[in-house]
C-alpha cells in the first residue's frame, strides 16, 4: 500500500466508464462537517477573519474533504490536497470543477502530486499550514511492511509543516489504546482525542496534536 503505483491501479478502477467519482477512507465529508468546521475556526489562523486559514490535506486520494470544506467554510481558507498517486489527483482535478463556488470568495485549493512522508520534496517549508487532516493515511502505512517507520515519518512531516499553535487531525477506526502511545512516540506528548461517533457500525475517531506556540522573549523574562 505504500507504493504508487498500487494507488494508481486502485483509483483508475474506481473511475467508473472513465468517469472519476469520489471515493472515501472510513466516511465522506458530509459525515463530520458538523464538527470539523467548529474545530478549524478553533485552531485555525489567529491573524483575523480576513486572514485565510492554511489546512493540508495529507493522502488526499479523491476523497471529497478538501472539497467539501473549500465549498463550504463561511472564512476564507487556503486548501491543499496532496496524493502520492498523479491518477487520483488527476481524478480529484476533474471532480474540482463539479464543485459549487466556495462560499468565502478568497477561498482556493491546490492540488499536489507529493509523498506526505516527504512534503519537502513537495515545496511545502516549515510552518507552512494552521490545520493538517488525515483521513486514513496514517492507517493504510501501518498496515504497510514497513508499518510504523513510514507512519512516523508522515506525522513528523506533518507537525513540521504546521505554524507554531497549528494541529494535526487524524481520524482513525484505530483504538485509542493502539494510537495514542503510537502518535506520544512518534509526535511528542500532548496527543488528545475525541470520539466522532459510530458510523456504519465502526466507531471513529479524531486524534489531535498541537504544535506549540512559541512564546515571546517579553513573556519569557516576565515568567
Amino acid at each position: 500500500m505504500a507504493q504508487p503505483s498500487t494507488w494508481d491501479r486502485f483509483y483508475m478502477q474506481q473511475a467508473t466508464g472513465g468517469t472519476p467519482t469520489h471515493f472515501n477512507w472510513f466516511f465522506d465529508y458530509a459525515a463530520i462537517s458538523g464538527l470539523l468546521l467548529p474545530a478549524l475556526q478553533e485552531y485555525g489562523s489567529p491573524e483575523s477573519n480576513l486572514s485565510p486559514m492554511r489546512v493540508l490535506d495529507v493522502g488526499c486520494g479523491t476523497s471529497d474533504l478538501g472539497l467539501g470544506l473549500y465549498r463550504d467554510s463561511p472564512h476564507p481558507v487556503h486548501i491543499s490536497c496532496v496524493d502520492v498517486s498523479p491518477v487520483a489527483i488527476r481524478s480529484l482535478h476533474r471532480l474540482l470543477q463539479e464543485v459549487p463556488p466556495p462560499r468565502h470568495s478568497l477561498s482556493q485549493l491546490h492540488l499536489h502530486v507529493a509523498d506526505a512522508t516527504n512534503l519537502e520534496g513537495g515545496s511545502f517549508g516549515d510552518g507552512s499550514f494552521h490545520v493538517v487532516l488525515d483521513k486514513g493515511t496514517c492507517d493504510s502505512l501501518l498496515r504497510c511492511p514497513q508499518g510504523p517507520g513510514q507512519a512516523g515519518q508522515l506525522v513528523a512531516e506533518c507537525l513540521r509543516v504546521l505554524c507554531p499553535g497549528g494541529i494535526l487531525l487524524q481520524f482513525s477506526d484505530e483504538d485509542p489504546d493502539a494510537r495514542i502511545p503510537f502518535l506520544e512516540r512518534v509526535g511528542g506528548a500532548g496527543v488528545t482525542v475525541q470520539e466522532v461517533g459510530h458510523i456504519n457500525g465502526i466507531c471513529y475517531f479524531i486524534y489531535k496534536l498541537s504544535q506549540p506556540v512559541l512564546e515571546s522573549p517579553t513573556k519569557g523574562l516576565l515568567n
